[in-house]
């Protein structure tokens, strides 16, 4: 596992954020893959510049960050139809990509390659700003949905035959008008023939081990600190899916921290419990809408779905090669110290004070939130709730009372952090208002 202070290898992390789009819409499950090594294949024969073929490749993995915020009529017909006539709503799930992925300059050159994805060929040759590796992920982008509508899902590679001369044709139509010419020509004639090139991007397994091994090979790392900034972009993209979960995150994460401090955690252990409590909902990514959003007490059945939340928290954060506190902290906040918590179902013993600290930071934060089904709860009467769970014995009764004891300034320093989300969050509301209200955000 990687510690605070030293460097990161990054493709654990671009390939587990991108992989968090089949967890939302499983009609896009490796959509992001099969478009990053399309995007790959096509630039390699423009340019063996390292630069060049880094950042195409994290854009297609990146490409429809957005689509994990914002879903529209457009997007899904699409799916259905890559010949089907775009609007100008099509953009939406790429500008709020782009306003994300901007906000951290590691990322500036791709966001704006993000941006523009959905711009076809008439459109970006008439607009010098536009970057020529948006053509080749706005193509790939097509390719992956025509070849995906028309592989047999069973047996991918017993109809490569009847697929590709239809491809060739649907490109053929589309060249010059939505496709560079250039790259329709460098496909069809460098890579569409080759066998391997199919039995690469029609096996999940090789194709995430070949993207793995390509990201390595550029040995792009990043200081461990910057992690930071990423996690804090995961955070966004979990609770931006609802305004009623719009701060809660980073009200979490804040919470953790000014808990931790007086327990005496040292700086790196901070920085630790800050991205815990930033990762600790990523798994909500998999939750739908209807759940999260509902009016009124869950269902059993709707609770078990929402229960696997936290699975799902543990298994991406997993795969980010990150500190073991950081995934145990973030993926522990709702187990309880007498063992009835979930998922793990952990006993008090198992539970350090990390994630003794999570668990009474979510708890106190999401009391403190409006919900569909309640208005949030003013700091005293929160405390109040959970001192009764500490009571029960189900939060860490040392916790609670650091809690009570600095209610005020915790609180304050919370809204501070919670301010910071809020305004980002609305900025996101602004550019959908003017695609109009799609179906979240």
């Amino acid at each position: 596992m990687v510690a605070l202070g030293q460097t990161i290898d990054i493709s654990k992390f671009l390939l587990a954020i991108s992989s968090m789009n089949g967890l939302s819409d499983p009609a896009i499950n490796n959509h992001n893959y099969r478009v990053a090594f399309l995007s790959y294949l096509i630039g390699k024969e423009i340019s063996f510049s390292n630069e060049f073929l880094y950042n195409l490749l994290v854009s297609g993995l990146l490409h429809d960050i957005g689509l994990l915020l914002v879903h529209i009529s457009e997007d899904i017909a699409l799916l259905k139809n890559p010949s089907e006539k775009e609007t100008k709503k099509i953009h939406l799930h790429a500008e709020v990509g782009y306003e994300l992925l901007k906000k951290f300059p590691y990322f500036s050159k791709i966001a704006k390659i993000v941006k523009y994805h959905h711009y076809s060929y008439q459109e970006a040759i008439s607009s010098p700003h536009i970057p020529f590796s948006a053509a080749i992920v706005n193509l790939a982008d097509r390719i992956d949905i025509f070849i995906i509508n028309n592989a047999d899902p069973e047996e991918p590679y017993s109809n490569i035959s009847k697929v590709l001369p239809k491809l060739e044709k649907f490109l053929n139509r589309q060249k010059g008008k939505t496709f560079s010419p250039k790259l329709v020509d460098l496909f069809l004639n460098k890579i569409s023939h080759q066998e391997a090139f199919w039995y690469e991007i029609l096996n999940e397994e090789c194709l995430k081990e070949t993207l793995e091994y390509l990201l390595k090979s550029f040995d792009n790392k990043l200081p461990s600190e910057a992690f930071y900034d990423l996690s804090q972009i995961l955070a966004y993209l979990i609770d931006f899916k609802s305004p009623f979960t719009a701060t809660h995150s980073s009200g979490v994460a804040q919470t953790a921290v000014s808990l931790a401090s007086f327990f005496k955690f040292t700086s790196p252990d901070l920085k630790k419990i800050k991205i815990a409590g930033l990762l600790h909902d990523i798994g909500k990514v998999a939750i739908p809408l209807n759940i999260l959003e509902k009016q009124g007490k869950l269902t059993e059945e709707e609770f078990n779905v929402m229960k696997s939340h936290v699975f799902y928290s543990y298994k991406i954060i997993s795969r980010l090669n990150v500190d073991n506190d950081i995934i145990e902290w973030a993926s522990y906040h709702h187990e309880t110290l007498d063992g009835t918590g979930y998922p793990f179902r952990l006993a008090a013993k198992e539970l350090s004070l990390g994630s003794r600290v999570m668990a009474v930071a979510d708890i106190f934060t999401a009391l403190r939130e409006d919900r569909p089904y309640k208005k949030g709860l003013p700091p005293e009467r929160a405390v109040s709730i959970i001192e009764e769970l500490a009571q029960k014995n189900k939060l860490d009764k040392r916790v609670v009372k650091i809690l009570k004891g600095n209610l005020s300034n915790i609180s304050m320093q919370v809204e501070e952090s919670q301010k910071r989300a809020k305004e980002l969050y609305q900025d996101l509301r602004s550019i959908v208002a003017m695609y109009k209200e799609p179906k979240n955000l």
